[in-house]
């Protein structure tokens, strides 16, 4: 299985991709976690998550209650960015380990 993704270009590719989609994931997730930590700690009435300037979530205090929004057009962008970067730098790896074995 390993040498079948090593050769299957649209395979490692995909694969690359999914790595980057759950990176992002996983990262949203801290940022909205941490948000909400921030937003109760500091006693905030609303409070927007940002990566790299993109805002990712709103979160807004209403009667003690917190409740939020994702902006998933800006968590996509940040998908797609993390997924192209993971895609880059797989493939400099993989090219890097084929010119050393030559």
């Amino acid at each position: 299985m390993k040498r079948q993704v090593k050769n299957n270009l649209l395979l490692r590719i995909v694969l690359e991709f999914v790595v980057g989609i759950i990176i992002s994931m996983v990262l949203c997730c801290i940022l909205i976690f941490i948000g909400y930590f921030h937003t109760h700690s500091a006693d905030l009435t609303a409070y927007t998550v940002r990566f790299l300037e993109f805002p990712i979530y709103e979160i807004t205090t209403t009667d003690g209650k917190m409740t939020g929004t994702a902006l998933n057009q800006n968590m996509s962008v940040i998908g797609i960015i993390s997924s192209v970067i993971c895609i880059i730098i797989f493939e400099i790896i993989h090219f890097v380990k084929i010119k050393k074995q030559h």
